[in-house]
Formats: C-alpha cells, structure tokens, sequence
C-alpha cells in the first residue's frame, strides 16, 4: 500500500494549516472539530484524546495532510532536526520555487542555502511548527497528478537506529519495497545547514505506485543523531506518522494481519462505515497507520477531496 497521508501535530492549527495553504499551495478539504473520545483514544493508543483536525491536499490522487490539535493529552512543545531520531522531515515539489521563495519571505520564515541549479534546485526551511520541509523545483508532472495545486509530495524521512529493523518493519511487514535509489549524499546535510556526514539510507516505495510519496530510512554511521525526547508521545508537537492506504479492503486487510504476526504491536482498529483505520508501532518507537476508504463517495468525508476545485484536465 502506498504512502496516503502524513499527519502532524500543531500548536496552532489554524495558523499551520493556513501556512501551507497560502506559502507552499495545499488545497483545503475539510475538517473535523471536537473529534475524540474512547474509541480515538484506543485508536492512537493515548489516555485520552479530545482535538480538533483539519486536511489539505496536493497535486496527487488519494493523498493528503492531516494537522491534529490536541486538548487531550496536551501536546508538549518541541522540534526534530532532519538529522535526529524520528519523523523528521518532508520533502516538497513545487511548480515555482522563486514564488514559494517569496512567500517564505514575507511569512517570516528562514531558509538555509540555495543548492544546485535551476530546474533542480533545493532548500530547506521550517514550518509554524518547526517541521522541517525540503524545497525541490517540480520537473514533470507525476502520473498520480489530478488535479492543478502547484505542489506535490515527494517524500517524508525517518533517520532510525537501526537500518535493518527499520528495513524488517517497513519491507518485510508492511510491504514497502526498496527503489535502489539515494535521496541525499553526505554534502546535502548542508541543506539544512549541518556538517557533511557519512550515513546508510534506503528509499521505500509501494509496489506498482513508483511516484507516489516516498519513505527515506536513514542511519548515521559517523555521529550519533538525538533520540526521541524522553516520554515522547505522538501527540507532541511535529510530525506524528505516516498512513499507507487502499481503496481495497483486502489490501489493507493482508497488511494489517502481516505486521501483526510478524510480532509488531497493533492499537485497536477504528472503523467508520466502510472505512477503517490502525495505528502501528514498530520495535523503535514508529507510529504507521493503516487506512482503507472503499467509498469513493465518502473520501471527501474523510478530506481526500479539494473544495471547490476542478480535476486535472476538466
């Protein structure tokens, strides 16, 4: 299944959301207040969960970005570098990095170096949140394009401690498979303004779906990254975790039954109609969720479908 969402956790939802909408070109689907309850909370494997949520999408089909603000448990402040441990950055292309360039600017936030040339230049910045986001100019459009936003997902990065449990999870368990391509060498850690350093990657994507969102594994082998913030839940603020997703029941059924026996803890199935949802966490402290929406008509329910804006070549 491929990658369909990466959720987040804001202090500010309607200052983080409106940044992506207005700065980088996400579309607004939708949003769901007051959301929680006993069975969320099971869902997410919290106390308690009480919280607000909002969606944005991009150029792509099936694909979008889910902000929580939470009340309950209250979200502990904090940021992740690129390079410490955890979810810890997303990588963005843009159909005008010059306009998004500006639209930093004036939004007040800083960039690191500008790095290549035109079409194939790179920089990072941070979001309200201090997420951190690489730039890279669009290219062509991808073949999951649907619509015209002006900015597509290209790819979320978790640096772990051990590539081959990562590896185990992520492929063995969950399916990914491994595209045989880097993403960034030991001079991009100048990106975001950080020291050449040698580390291991691999570059995960769904069989079949070579354009969609990717999933970069790294692990440092010449210094030792920050770990997760001591009592680190995935309601503290920045990115939470990553969803894979089909529109085929069976898909998402055969997944979740792998991982499973495969020994990787499983919080309690959520499901909504058709729908349904479970979050996953592997043996170094990975939240995945899982998510089937067998109704195309209840997709722009669960806020996969833009307001009021036309698809690709309508």
């Amino acid at each position: 299944m491929p990658v369909v969402q990466v959720a987040f956790t804001t202090l500010n939802l309607g200052r983080t959301t409106a940044w992506y909408r207005d700065v980088l070109g996400y579309l607004p689907t939708g949003e769901m207040l007051g959301a929680g309850g006993p069975e969320a909370a099971a869902l997410m494997g919290l106390p308690g969960v009480s919280c607000d949520m909002r969606w944005l999408v991009d150029s792509s089909d099936f694909f979008q970005l889910e902000f929580f603000r939470f009340r309950e448990p209250l979200s502990r402040p904090g940021s992740r570098r690129p390079d410490d441990i955890g979810w810890s950055m997303l990588g963005l292309r843009v159909a005008d990095l010059d306009a998004v360039l500006a639209g930093l600017r004036r939004s007040g936030a800083r960039t690191g170096p500008l790095r290549g040339e035109a079409p194939d230049r790179r920089v990072c910045t941070c979001d309200p949140d201090g997420v951190w986001l690489e730039l890279r100019e669009l290219g062509a459009p991808t073949t999951r394009a649907v619509r015209d936003a002006p900015v597509t997902t290209a790819f979320v990065r978790a640096v772990v401690p051990d590539l081959g449990r990562s590896r185990r999870f992520f492929c063995g368990a969950l399916g990914l498979r491994d595209t045989a391509t880097v993403l960034h060498e030991p001079d991009d850690e100048l990106l975001w303004e950080a020291a050449p350093t040698a580390a291991e990657s691999c570059v995960l994507a769904a069989a079949g779906d070579p354009d969609g969102p990717v999933v970069e594994l790294v692990q440092y082998s010449s210094r030792m990254p920050r770990p997760w913030p001591a009592g680190y839940r995935i309601s503290d603020q920045g990115i939470l975790n990553v969803a894979l997703g089909s529109r085929d029941v069976a898909a998402y059924q055969a997944v979740a039954a792998r991982a499973t026996a495969s020994g990787y803890w499983s919080h309690q199935e959520l499901q909504i109609g058709t729908a349904a949802s479970r979050y996953l966490v592997d043996d170094q402290g990975f939240s995945v969720e899982l998510l089937t929406i067998p109704d195309p008509g209840t997709e722009r329910e669960f806020g996969f479908v833009p307001r009021a804006v036309p698809a690709r070549g309508t």
